[in-house]
């Protein structure tokens, strides 16, 4: 989509129309967007991304599992071999984890496997926000010694940051949310 719908053209879409644009705000998870499409009308930006927090963030422990399993390792082999899906190839490339040093990708690697063997999902941050590899790989060395369940909700938190920076890439308006 080469230009952002305005709150009017949003808001005249179908929900069939709307969970297909919002399909995949949250990584491989459109029943985010089946879900908010029955909220249309929207009175704001700020009311559609609220709209899908609220909806991940009464979510069940085992759903947002699932979620944080739909995400990418960062760095990880389907970046490198092209297979991720074009919103996640874009912000892991915004954060230059597609021209890591060898030294880092090592590093990042490791750091992933480990993650993944404790929590049974990868790794999850806002790389849009946090941009530097240093700071990613500070985040992930400090989150692998939290508990499940805090690391969960550390983790959903980081979801709904990127889902609000991929709505706000289709839709014109900005969110005093993040």
């Amino acid at each position: 989509m080469s230009t952002k719908l305005s709150l009017d053209q949003l808001n005249a879409l179908n929900a069939t129309e709307f969970s297909a644009l919002f399909n995949n705000v949250v990584e491989l998870w459109p029943e985010a967007a089946i879900f908010c499409s029955h909220m249309l009308p929207f009175a704001s930006v700020n009311r559609l991304v609220h709209t899908f927090h609220l909806y991940l963030g009464d979510l069940d422990q085992e759903s947002k599992i699932s979620v944080m399993q739909g995400h990418p390792d960062l760095a990880g082999r389907l970046l490198a071999s092209h297979h991720l899906t074009q919103e996640s190839t874009f912000e892991q490339s915004c954060a230059g984890l597609d021209q890591l040093s060898i030294e880092n990708g090592i590093q990042l690697n490791d750091f992933n496997n480990r993650y993944k063997t404790k929590f049974n999902f990868p790794f999850v941050i806002c790389v849009r926000q946090a941009r530097k590899i240093d700071v990613i790989l500070s985040a992930v060395m400090a989150r692998i010694h939290n508990s499940l369940e805090d690391e969960l909700e550390i983790g959903i938190e980081e979801v709904k940051k990127i889902c609000e920076l991929r709505i706000l890439e289709l839709v014109d308006g900005q969110s005093d949310l993040i």
